[in-house]
């Protein structure tokens, strides 16, 4: 018994290190391989190519110049951020003031700390009271002010980012979501059980993709080249449906929805919608896409609350200015000591704190209005060439069905 246990006990590791081996032996070179063509792909993936991808310019007054289509996640997240700067909030001339002004504060301060930093002006009736003993017992306390104000700016600007960040993204997807959703489902539904007449197909996806090109117009106030923008653009509108427009000239990306209301009345009077229900679906989905802009318009139109955003901006500003001067006292009295560490973490400190506040505000006031005409903004040429491209996907699709489904259509018809 004592030999059977001994030899069981010797054979399992001996057995396990057999097992080892041979996979090893077998998977080492294909494994390598693949771990050499992932490293690589990484590689690639993060450090090569362009990381923001722009619109073309075109020579309408809606897109006179770029726009982001798209970004590479991985390559921002890679050094390739470092030296990325188009497309940027970094790119925006009042950021650079801003910093310029901080800086004339910063060296205002420096200056003087730096020349009078040991001399004394009271040894006649008090003794020293020079700048080097004034900051001495002062500098803690500078210091814990400055905490406190940075401190405070972080948790509102947080929260006004969160905010910002939430009504963008809901602007994008039960906004601009929500037309497309209308106008997909009303072309599906009215391709497979109602008609698949071009001209009422074709008149769904243009009077939403319209819908969606006003808000641009109106949001970047050029409601006045409304007939221009819109004759411009391939079958979306033509003359006679723009003078239908003009005649009410109200609200036109939201009131234009009545006209979806109308094809689906039209399509019901004619008796080619064959049920009340069906009837019901399709001015549910018109009420869905124009609710979707009416909840784009009230998002743009009522902003978050003005003495909120002032309090925030001011108390940035304050921030800032209350740093550099702070910063810029003790950077000349560290300097004048040949502190070169402290003056490094001071110069880093008043670069960086500020320059990232004045972009988290800037950053926020291109959220609060993607429609507009900025490089942060929505291309419109590429959301409305989609929304025709989707809508008539949905129609092909409706007749391209497969073998088996046409069958047995054909069988029962």
């Amino acid at each position: 018994m004592a030999n059977n246990t001994e030899t069981i006990s010797t054979g399992q590791p001996h057995h396990k290190r057999e097992s080892v081996t041979e996979v090893h032996a077998q998977g080492n070179n294909p494994n390598k391989m693949h771990d050499r063509d992932n490293l690589y792909e990484h590689i690639t993936e993060a450090y090569v190519g362009q990381p923001i991808m722009f619109t073309q310019p075109a020579q309408r007054r809606l897109e006179d110049h770029e726009q982001i289509q798209d970004y590479e996640p991985l390559k921002l997240a890679s050094l390739r951020v470092l030296g990325t700067f188009r497309g940027t909030v970094f790119g925006n001339p009042v950021l650079m003031v801003e910093q310029l002004l901080l800086w004339l504060v910063f060296i205002g301060m420096a200056l003087p700390v730096y020349i009078f930093f040991k001399d004394d002006y009271g040894e006649s009736r008090k003794g020293d009271v020079s700048v080097k003993v004034w900051l001495a017992t002062q500098e803690n306390r500078m210091r814990a002010f400055a905490k406190i104000m940075t401190g405070l700016a972080v948790f509102l600007l947080g929260f006004y980012t969160s905010t910002s960040i939430s009504r963008w993204w809901i602007l994008r997807t039960q906004g601009v979501g929500g037309i497309k959703a209308a106008i997909m489902d009303m072309e599906m539904v009215i391709s497979q059980f109602v008609t698949q007449e071009e001209k009422v197909l074709s008149a769904i996806r243009r009077y939403g993709r319209a819908s969606l090109v006003l808000v641009f117009l109106w949001r970047r106030g050029e409601l006045d080249c409304l007939k221009e923008e819109l004759l411009g653009r391939d079958e979306l509108l033509n003359e006679e449906e723009i003078g239908q427009l003009l005649k009410w000239n109200h609200t036109l990306h939201e009131t234009i929805w009545a006209w979806q209301t109308g094809i689906v009345t039209m399509l019901w009077k004619e008796g080619k919608i064959k049920s009340p229900q069906l009837m019901g679906l399709l001015l549910t989905r018109c009420s869905e896409g124009r609710s979707a802009v009416q909840l784009i318009h009230t998002y743009l139109a009522v902003r978050l609350p003005m003495q909120y955003v002032h309090l925030l901006s001011m108390l940035v500003k304050m921030h800032n200015f209350v740093l550099a001067f702070i910063m810029g006292t003790l950077f000349g009295a560290a300097l004048r000591n040949l502190q070169m560490v402290v003056c490094a973490q001071l110069f880093l400190r008043t670069l960086i704190l500020p320059l990232l506040f004045n972009a988290i505000l800037l950053i926020n006031v291109e959220l609060s209005d993607p429609f507009q005409n900025s490089e942060a903004g929505w291309p419109i040429t590429v959301y409305e060439k989609n929304l025709e491209k989707d809508g008539k996907a949905f129609v092909d699709a409706a007749v391209q069905l497969p073998d088996w489904i046409m069958k047995r259509q054909e069988a029962l018809a």
